[in-house]
């Protein structure tokens, strides 16, 4: 499989599908200070990725915590290759899994986003609110300063004239993903604590966290969860995150300059809270 390549801002080149989605990816995440939000990283913690992409964040946690153990989903053919590549260069110890979570096993349908990889998803409402989003920032509105310099940098912002760059930009094909849920997957991987679990799932937060079963809930010490499918639904995953013995905080996504509904949770635990 053809990959391509970008500079991290810290001069690493790392393999990637589209080199001009790199620099989005990495100022969000290698920009943001998770102790902000009272999350903590063990240096030998255990960290879950789902949804990882391209791997930028489970990167981002070996950075911090060499010793840690990662489990990076992603089940994305594309996206997926560049994980492992991006995992055998940089960070050997993270188990890279070409997997989709869900709220039950089997065979899903997504939607793949071969020129934004990170818009896949299998929820096809919401990748098309999100690719309207990014259509705004790009073609229809005058994004903030920070934005804009995020833009520039990229390069997509000198081809906004090119008619074809916008088609092909949000070009979609149909892709057949095998999708398990969290909770057999951490058993079949004998996980016995979760440190971080971060959930970056283009609108199937919701079923990914039906995915957990009862008991299963008191293995997780603290979360990130990128909510895209609206304020309320926010507010609902919030509560019953704080219903499961979390203290959660909301931050807003970069892409909320576009009109997205695109939020963060931030949870975690005073003590080891039981579901």
């Amino acid at each position: 499989m053809q990959l391509s390549s970008a500079l991290l801002p810290d001069g690493r080149t790392i393999h990637c599908v589209n080199s001009y989605e790199v620099d989005f990816s990495a100022h969000e995440i290698f920009g943001e200070d998770l102790k902000a939000y009272g999350i903590d990283l063990p240096a030998n913690g255990t960290y879950v990725d789902v949804g990882a992409n391209i791997g930028l964040f489970s990167l981002y946690l070996m950075d911090r915590c060499p010793e840690a153990s990662v489990y990076a989903f992603e089940p994305m053919p594309a996206s997926f290759a560049a994980l492992e590549r991006n995992r055998d260069t940089f960070a050997a110890r993270i188990n890279a899994l070409n997997l989709g979570l869900g709220a039950s096993a089997g065979t899903v349908e997504f939607d793949y986003y071969p020129a934004i990889t990170a818009l896949s998803t299998c929820n096809t409402s919401t990748g098309q609110e999100l690719a309207g989003g990014i259509k705004k920032l790009l073609f229809d509105s005058a994004p903030g300063e920070e934005m804009e310099r995020i833009l520039d940098k990229t390069g997509v912002t000198e081809l906004r004239s090119d008619a074809g760059f916008a088609d092909e930009l949000f070009r979609v094909e149909k892709v057949q993903v095998r999708v398990d849920t969290l909770s057999n997957q951490i058993a079949a991987l004998g996980i016995e604590q979760i440190d971080l679990l971060k959930i970056d799932t283009e609108g199937n937060e919701k079923e990914v966290l039906s995915g957990i079963a009862h008991d299963d809930w008191k293995r997780i010490r603290q979360m990130l969860v990128e909510v895209h499918i609206g304020r309320a639904e926010m507010e609902q995953i919030a509560a019953d995150l704080k219903g499961r013995g979390f203290q959660t905080v909301i931050g807003d996504h970069p892409m909320s300059q576009g009109g997205a509904s695109v939020f963060h949770i931030y949870a975690t635990r005073a003590t080891a809270a039981a579901a």
